[in-house]
């Protein structure tokens, strides 16, 4: 008879760890499940091939930066568009990450082990955010024109 009530304890406690660790489903955008931008999204190899966030040696800032999520960081940080500009996150933790705007403008949803999500920065700015599921996580993007 004692086996119940322990057996009850200990389910609650694990449905309790699951979901402080982000759990199943998102509503993020079907590019997340994707570990390559789609041709769709109009990257070029010369774009995919600048991951640097130094502004292109042309002097303009690049069109597309990746960041990688490495050990609950983002790499690099911060990561430097110009307007326009598309920031690709790639998880390559072990955990489920977010790149989620401190002021709300943008949310990439979870990002699952080896896949991706992405946002394109229409104005000028420097943009902060952190992940929803691990807060001690923050980095920027700096947006010029």
């Amino acid at each position: 008879m004692e086996l119940k009530p322990l057996l009850i304890a200990a389910l609650v406690a694990l449905s309790l760890g699951l979901a402080a660790c982000g759990g199943g489903g998102s509503d993020s955008s079907s590019s997340e499940a994707e570990t390559t931008p789609p041709a769709s999204e109009e990257t070029t190899t010369e774009e995919t091939e600048s991951t640097e966030s130094e502004p292109a040696p042309s002097g303009e800032a690049s069109k597309s930066e990746k960041v990688d999520i490495v050990e609950f960081t983002y790499q690099p940080d911060p990561v430097v568009v110009g307007v326009g500009g598309k920031v690709i996150w790639q998880n390559q933790d072990t955990a489920p990450h977010t790149a989620t705007a401190d002021d709300g403008s943008f949310d990439t949803g979870t990002i699952e082990k080896g896949k991706i999500g992405s946002e394109t920065f229409k104005e000028a700015g420097t943009f902060t955010y952190f992940c929803e599921i691990h807060p001690t996580m923050h980095g920027s993007v700096e947006v010029v024109e």
